[in-house]
């Protein structure tokens, strides 16, 4: 075993740490024909085997779900274009089939969005109006935490990257608590206020680093904050610690 990987997997691999740019997409789907520690081989085309690979470059599964949190008053003018810039740019990193994009406006509706879809996804780019309390919700008003977590609960859920661009969402009372849910393997949000310009070049910024040059989360994290103005703000939540960001 190389951690949570095993021969004969599925596996998908960064196109860029294995030399083939000539692909649709910024991975390489496919099976491993062997692991070791920390490291693993895959299948390549007619039949050879790939150097060794850094497991924690590698995924089982890889899919980008953003869901837009509506609020009636500044979707025309904010979150729709927002969505849609983060929505455009992911079609250019993988193939429409990975990608799925919803707005919803209560909890009931992201509840049932979840449980119909969560499975098919590693990636979870969340949009909305944000506080230092929780996200608000056109039907529901302002969510805390545990009632966000609840509609997020499903039993044996593989754990996934969310990365809020609700403002000051990186809050130690939202962040630290919505990267201990069982569902979380990390949570990225914005300390502070954040403009839709900024929150979409850091997602794309992160996207990038993460999916296409293969980098770790707390790698393409630290490159997305240097990169994007105003991006220092951004925190990194896991397992209810903050990892990297402002303190």
């Amino acid at each position: 075993m190389a951690g949570r990987f095993a021969i004969g997997d599925k596996v998908f691999v960064p196109s860029s740490r294995i030399g083939m740019s000539d692909l649709p997409s910024v991975f390489w789907e496919t099976t491993i024909s062997d692991v070791a520690n920390k490291k693993i081989q895959v299948n390549m085309r007619g039949g050879a085997t790939s150097d060794w690979i850094g497991a924690s470059l590698c995924h089982k599964n890889v899919g980008v779900l953003i869901l837009t949190i509506g609020d009636l008053e500044t979707e025309p003018t904010l979150l729709d274009p927002l969505a849609k810039s983060v929505l455009q740019y992911c079609r250019l990193l993988v193939p429409d089939d990975y990608v799925r994009a919803y707005k919803i406006r209560s909890l009931k509706e992201l509840k049932t969005i979840w449980q119909a879809e969560q499975r098919n996804y590693s990636h979870v780019i969340l949009i909305g109006h944000g506080s230092q309390e929780g996200i608000k919700f056109a039907n529901d008003d302002w969510a805390s935490p545990e009632k966000i977590e609840q509609a997020l609960r499903v039993r044996g859920a593989p754990r996934k990257i969310f990365i809020s661009l609700c403002c000051q969402t990186g809050y130690k009372v939202v962040g630290s608590a919505l990267s201990k849910m069982a569902v979380s393997s990390h949570f990225i949000a914005p300390f502070h206020s954040v403009h839709g310009a900024v929150a979409s070049q850091f997602a794309q910024t992160f996207l990038a680093h993460h999916l296409l040059d293969g980098k770790t989360t707390r790698v393409a994290f630290r490159h997305a904050r240097e990169s994007t103005p105003n991006g220092a703000s951004f925190r990194l939540w896991k397992n209810g610690t903050l990892t990297a960001g402002p303190k």
